[in-house]
């Protein structure tokens, strides 16, 4: 009988290996790496929203660096593309999509981006320097930044509902 036992441990302890690997295995592919095209993206979202090319400039390195505080060595991608106002130089409508370095660089992203969007609110709280400003002004109130592992996304725009859900489709299209 001793015999028997010693290959029923090891079928025991196969199979518990097998299910555990089974297990962790399906855990992890949850957690896939994306591999967005930003570029790609983006030119989704104009297209979607009827943001006509002469009306938007994609901003420089430098550009990007300046006024968002996101440095090119933090990033593996990053697009921001800007709404052209000549009427209002206030003009707040900007989509921002950025792959970080890591989750780490991700995370200063954010926040960098949260102070710009804190300095463009106290920017925007004066309405008698143009009355736009109010419009913009909630606009950028309403729009989030969203953070998706080493992803970084703000649309500020009046569809920015729409952008959101633009991008959530993108991501899950590309899993």
């Amino acid at each position: 009988m001793k015999n028997h036992r010693k290959p029923l441990k090891v079928i025991v302890l196969c199979a518990a290996l097998m299910i555990f690997c089974s297990v962790l295995l399906f855990s992890c592919k949850g957690e896939s790496a994306l591999n967005l095209n930003l570029k790609e993206l983006a030119d989704i979202i104009i297209e979607k929203i009827n943001l006509p090319e002469d009306d938007i400039i994609e901003y420089t390195p430098d550009q990007i660096q300046t006024n968002y505080g996101i440095s090119s060595d933090n990033a593996v991608q990053i697009v921001i593309i800007k709404k052209l106002d000549i009427s209002n130089i206030s003009n707040a409508e900007v989509l921002i999509l950025v792959e970080a370095a890591d989750k780490d660089k991700a995370k200063e992203i954010e926040n960098n981006l949260k102070t710009h969007k804190t300095y463009k609110l106290n920017e925007l709280m004066n309405y008698t320097i143009n009355p736009d400003n109010e419009r913009q002004y909630y606009i950028v109130e309403g729009a989030d930044i969203i953070v998706n592992r080493q992803y970084v996304f703000w649309a500020v725009f009046p569809e920015t509902k729409e952008i959101g859900d633009m991008i959530n489709d993108y991501i899950k299209n590309s899993k």
